[in-house]
């Protein structure tokens, strides 16, 4: 009977322990995730407009002009 009230006291206090921690934790993963995200977006943007510049901008497509047909 001792044992089982030691178990459900345990298993009571874990829950709390982990009831009081989770905010910080859960708003610490958040913070971490948004740096990583950017930089990952800033990375991306960087790297886009570099490969962007390389290219010649005055190499264009065919025109090409359609016609209605009935």
């Amino acid at each position: 009977m001792i044992s089982l009230l030691k178990f459900f006291l345990t298993l009571t206090l874990i829950a709390y322990f982990f009831r009081l921690i989770f905010p910080f934790a859960l708003k610490y993963l958040i913070n971490r995730l948004s740096k990583k995200m950017q930089y990952f977006d800033n990375d991306y943007f960087s790297s886009a407009s570099k490969k962007e510049s390389k290219k010649p901008k005055n190499e264009m497509g065919e025109y090409i002009d359609y016609e209605e047909i009935d």
